[in-house]
């Protein structure tokens, strides 16, 4: 309970500061936030437009088996088994 009355305790600090400022400073402070937030998203909506945009040329096709690596037993465990039966 310490942390959170200590927490509470510096928000009520900073809403006192908040309230004490002249209003038109914080409007300003207001405005100065939104323009902040609308460049924020439209710099996001530019970007995603862009690679939206562009042509990677990715191919797409079925994913293949691993490399068998020499040695290893949990590969040769897999390529000796299917289904649970033993390859003849």
């Amino acid at each position: 309970m310490k942390i959170r009355t200590t927490i509470d305790n510096e928000l009520e600090k900073l809403d006192l500061k908040w309230r004490n400022l002249p209003v038109r400073k914080q409007i300003r402070y207001v405005l100065y936030l939104f323009a902040f937030y609308m460049l924020l998203g439209v710099g996001v909506m530019i970007k995603v437009f862009y690679d939206l945009g562009k042509d990677d040329g990715m191919e797409i096709r079925h994913i293949e088996a691993p490399a068998v690596i020499k040695g290893d037993p949990i590969s040769n465990k897999v390529k000796s088994n299917k289904n649970g039966r033993e390859r003849e």
